[in-house]
């Protein structure tokens, strides 16, 4: 297809296809009769005549009140007759009520790129014949008072790259992206962008829906298609960099422009259905946001966003991590944490145990987060009742919780994640071709930083840079785990926050090289470090941490003759004026030759040097501590890296004692003059052991004259001494939430 029959095809519309609303929500409900609905709050039925009123309450804001959600996975071809040929509006909407979904991910199309209605722009599911199978599953839904969320995806867009070789991604090494995979790859730089902005603009004028999601808005790799190299061109002059070079101004403006290039296409989506239907929410896939540079999505794309909401298929360290993530950066809030209901989305039939997917809910509760979950529709188009009612169990359950969910998490620590930091700096130098698009050593640093903090119970949230100006102020520690990019507003922020009394834990990179790529000749917040840069070299090597007198009690476990082994990069440094080193350099016996080693199996420690590794230093009316390795990352510093962040601050706000598997967390709920406690309890093998007698300890602003345990509302008896309250928790299953209330 050319690119000028491509514009004559997507014209945009103007005919408005949509009902009255009222007169649709008064048919609909009429037309229900008798038919079970379920209340969002309580998850009790709902009478005919509540109907109406019920369903209207969808449209403004809905994702406020739905803390239930589901997707049905629709990405199913055309090929065969059979596909979709057995689907029923009516089973369908039948499962979601059993599920206790209050809103439900719809799919108009797919990552195959069909449509489930009879569209002008690109093809429908041929097995439709013409059915206009999204209407009838909307008003099915909004009968039932299920908000409606419509599903489309795009850049995996398998029609479109089919029909169109030229919008296809191209890969740096000149070859189609994923050529033989079940996907089309389509670059959102091609005209593929007004074919987009034409489907959006017939769906938002064809139906009525509360929200839409827009899925899979992230680059799959550095495309070299020449609709990307014409950008380049136009924009900034020459060809597309190929050396990844995160100390290259150049390679840097490369990954901004690409940035800015995705939210750009993301705001076409945005603003066309805006246009339409300005009180929907539009959504963007959240899950790429902790994943590396090579996706794009950054600060333009979640500018795109009512509200974030993601999938993952992580550990509890990831779960927990990412939620914070999304809390932080979502425009509004709940945000929303996704997962499959399989054990893999490979595998159709398998199913995630109960205690699992309950534990993973419980943990969303936890957090203030939407929880969704994910099933497939079978081929033929009929849907896994099991499914439905394992989650319908699941979200009963729940329902006690929901009333008590809101409020401002309490943080003493922050761990700091910088969407500008998401790459490895190892990887300098490489052609694009060569590099791990993966690779990433900020990220999974801060999550390791995240770990630490949720074994020993500290209370800490997820900060970025757009957070700094409202959330700084409130933290006691801030935790910078190799931090490669910052700029001079971040820093200076941060030096001015430490100087009147913050505490600061800084690793690795950090602050060594602006956001524009410019390597600085010392780092930017060397000062309040006390130190200074002597060698800074990003590769691994061998060596060990060998604590001195000062910094012996944050490194039990070690000894100047048996120092903690860290292979890795390390920042070579010096230290400034009276900073006092905590811990130095041990290197191993230096062999000249590969065949020479003092141990078969290991490199022993042998030359101690005075470098420094760990530095303490006092900064106005704050401290700081820099480790040039990232110790956060070894599991064997987890507990010297938990004792120099609790040197850095001890007065907690709370103090939980029990098993590492226990997460705590604090909402301050000012409106209801309470906080609300949670501990999750999520074992690595469930389901979970009970744990028992769990001492608290909490030190608020306010006096407290009352503790209950949710949902039962039994009083907890507590001690108030001058300065904390204490009480114990007889026992933890899975979720245990504790109003603290205050006159």
């Amino acid at each position: 297809m050319t690119q000028e029959s491509s514009q004559h095809r997507f014209p945009l519309f103007t005919d408005r296809i949509l009902t009255d609303r009222r007169t649709f929500l008064k048919t609909a409900a009429a037309s229900a009769g008798g038919a079970f609905s379920i209340d969002w709050a309580t998850g009790q039925g709902l009478s005919r005549l509540e109907l109406e009123n019920e369903a209207s309450t969808i449209e403004r804001r809905w994702f406020e009140k739905t803390w239930r959600r589901a997707v049905i996975d629709m990405h199913i071809p055309d090929w065969d007759p059979d596909f979709l040929s057995k689907i029923d509006p009516d089973k369908y909407v039948k499962a979601s009520i059993r599920s206790r979904a209050q809103s439900i991910v719809l799919y108009a199309q797919s990552h195959v790129g069909l449509f489930n209605y009879p569209t002008k722009i690109g093809k429908q599911h041929a097995n439709l014949r013409g059915r206009d199978l999204v209407a009838e599953l909307i008003e099915r839904c909004h009968a039932h008072g299920i908000a409606v969320v419509l599903y489309v995806s795009v850049i995996h867009d398998r029609w479109a790259a089919d029909q169109n070789p030229d919008w296809r991604i191209i890969h740096p090494n000149r070859g189609e992206f994923g050529r033989g995979s079940r996907h089309g790859f389509v670059c959102p730089n091609s005209p593929y962008r007004e074919y987009v902005r034409a489907w959006a603009s017939e769906i938002a004028q064809r139906y009525h829906f509360e929200g839409i999601r827009f899925d899979m808005t992230f680059w799959v790799c550095v495309c070299s298609c020449r609709h990307c190299q014409k950008r380049w061109e136009e924009e900034v002059g020459g060809t597309l960099p190929t050396k990844v070079d995160w100390t290259d101004p150049k390679w840097v403006q490369f990954q901004r422009r690409r940035e800015v290039w995705l939210g750009e296409f993301a705001s076409i989506c945005t603003g066309t259905v805006k246009r339409y239907q300005p009180t929907a929410t539009v959504e963007h896939q959240s899950s790429i946001y902790p994943g590396s540079w090579n996706n794009g999505g950054s600060w333009p794309l979640v500018a795109q966003n009512d509200f974030l909401q993601g999938d993952f298929y992580g550990d509890a360290l990831q779960g927990s991590f990412v939620r914070k993530m999304l809390e932080n950066l979502t425009p509004n809030r709940p945000f929303g944490y996704e997962t499959s209901f399989s054990v893999s989305l490979q595998d159709h039939t398998a199913r995630k145990s109960e205690a699992l997917l309950e534990t993973k809910a419980y943990a969303a509760i936890a957090d203030g987060a939407a929880f969704i979950f994910i099933d497939a529709m079978d081929p033929i188009g009929t849907v896994s009742r099991r499914a439905h009612e394992r989650m319908g169990d699941v979200f009963d359950r729940l329902m006690p919780y929901y009333q008590h969910l809101g409020g401002d998490r309490i943080m003493d620590v922050g761990v700091y994640f910088s969407l500008e930091s998401r790459f490895d700096p190892r990887q300098n130098g490489r052609n694009v071709i060569e590099v791990d698009n993966g690779a990433d050593s900020h990220t999974p640093a801060a999550i390791k930083a995240a770990g630490r903090l949720i074994t020993k119970h500290r209370p800490f949230g997820v900060i970025t840079k757009r957070a700094l100006g409202s959330k700084l102020q409130s933290l006691k520690t801030l935790v910078l785990s190799n931090v490669h990019h910052m700029d001079e507003e971040e820093v200076e922020m941060i030096r001015q926050w430490v100087r009147q009394g913050g505490t600061l834990y800084a690793s690795g990179t950090t602050s060594l090289v602006n956001t524009r790529g410019e390597l600085q000749p010392d780092f930017m917040l060397g000062d309040v470090l006390g130190i200074s840069a002597v060698e800074i070299n990003w590769s691994d090597y061998d060596h060990y941490i060998c604590p001195t007198q000062a910094g012996q009690p944050f490194f039990t476990e070690w000894t100047s003759n048996y120092p903690a082994f860290t292979p890795g990069p390390g920042m070579r440094i010096r230290v400034r004026d009276q900073a006092n080193v905590l811990a130095t350099t041990t290197l191993p016996w230096p062999a000249s030759r590969p065949r020479q080693f003092s141990g078969i199996h290991s490199n022993p420690p042998w030359v101690r040097t005075a470098r420094p590794e760990v530095v303490l230093n006092d900064f106005g009316r704050g401290r700081a501590i820099y480790s040039a390795t990232v110790i956060e990352q070894h599991d064997h510093l987890a507990d010297s890296f938990a004792a120099l962040l609790f040197h850095l601050h001890e007065n907690l706000t709370f103090e939980v004692e029990t098993h590492p598997a226990v997460e705590a967390t604090l909402f301050h709920q000012k409106d209801q003059s309470r906080y609300m406690l949670s501990l999750i309890n999520f074992q690595k093998d469930l389901p979970n052991i009970p744990i028992r007698h769990i001492p608290v300890t909490l030190r608020l602003p306010q006096k407290i004259h009352r503790i209950r345990s949710i949902p039962e509302l039994g009083d907890i008896l507590f001690q108030d001494l001058d300065s904390s309250i204490t009480f114990t928790i007889p026992e933890l299953g899975t979720l245990k939430m504790i109003e603290i209330q205050y006159a």
